[in-house]
């Protein structure tokens, strides 16, 4: 249904449109039609039959777009997150809303990052051995830190 209420409106809009282009412009240059010469109309009967044209598209617009918001509240079908809320573990309704959201968490570790082992090299040997070689990775080297030095001492004239 809402897919032909959607084609409706789409072919109501391509339709006002062009109606409200063909209508004569009366201060500048936008309008399309309005040129002189002798059509099957009159000027004046143009007017009305493009006016009440344009409102009856407009009409139609307008209520296509209540009637699509209307269906789509209709079809909406779901509820807010505490109407959804499942029950806590002793069977009673949550009381507040950090009870409602926590029973909707599903049940998983407190974090997803990797946990280091314990089995790794002694601290004091491991940044030696990492900056004489490249790892695994193939990252380049990382050079040994040199000595602080003692900064110079000013400049005096």
């Amino acid at each position: 249904m809402a897919n032909v209420l959607i084609v409706a409106y789409l072919l109501i809009v391509l339709a006002l449109i062009a109606v409200i282009l063909l209508q004569r412009s009366e201060g500048g240059a936008l309008g399309i039609g309005g040129g002189g010469g002798g059509g099957f109309m009159t000027a004046r009967g143009s007017a009305n039959l493009l006016t009440r044209t344009t409102a009856i598209l407009a009409t139609l617009f307008f209520a296509t777009a209540i009637g699509l918001t209307v269906l789509s509240e209709l079809d909406r079908g779901t509820s807010g997150i505490l109407e959804g809320a499942a029950a806590t573990e002793d069977g009673t309704a949550p009381t507040n809303v950090l009870d409602a959201l926590n029973a909707l968490q599903p049940e998983t570790p407190a974090s997803d990052l990797p946990v280091p082992t314990t089995d790794a090299a002694p601290a004091a040997e491991a940044p030696a051995a990492e900056a004489a070689t490249p790892d695994a990775a193939g990252d380049l080297p990382v050079p040994p830190a040199e000595a602080p030095t003692e900064p110079a001492a000013p400049a005096t004239n």
